[in-house]
């Protein structure tokens, strides 16, 4: 059962690292600003989609999971907004040689000071939330009562 949930919550890392960081890069290239608040924002998605998919259970292992999607998340959106800059002119193709190297190449520079307290959060977010809704769904559920 244990394996199960670790299972399910990679892939529900994955679909929240994809997810997440498309849309940092939507948003970026069709305002032509990056947003760091987005990036917190995928660490919330993917605390979130790791507490979902291990089904309101978490662990270690599952805070972990978390905070590994968050970063790529994070990693891929730069990678979309560099690939689809880089390409511009001409399509070479995303995950290009050319393209892969550029990024290499200026990859501290497209993290500023900014950026890194934005992935700070996204990380601490990332690692909060699947305790956080554990036991928000383990609490008793209390029932109105009519007043």
């Amino acid at each position: 059962m244990e394996q199960n949930k670790i299972g399910m919550s990679v892939i529900g890392a994955l679909l929240a690292a994809i997810v997440g960081g498309a849309v940092w890069a939507l948003i970026a290239i069709t305002t032509e600003y990056e947003l760091g608040i987005i990036a917190w924002a995928i660490g919330g998605l993917a605390g979130y989609a790791v507490s979902y998919f291990a089904g309101k259970r978490t662990s270690v292992t599952i805070q972990i999971i978390a905070v590994i999607a968050s970063v790529l998340g994070i990693l891929l959106g730069k990678y979309f907004i560099v690939a689809y800059f880089y390409n511009y002119e001409s399509f070479n193709g995303m995950f290009s040689s050319e393209v892969f190297s550029f990024f290499k190449e200026t990859f501290v520079e497209l993290f500023e000071i900014m950026d890194l307290v934005f992935v700070a959060f996204a990380v601490v977010t990332a690692w909060q939330l699947p305790n956080k809704l554990a036991n928000k769904a383990a609490a008793p559920q209390q029932p109105m009562s009519p007043q």
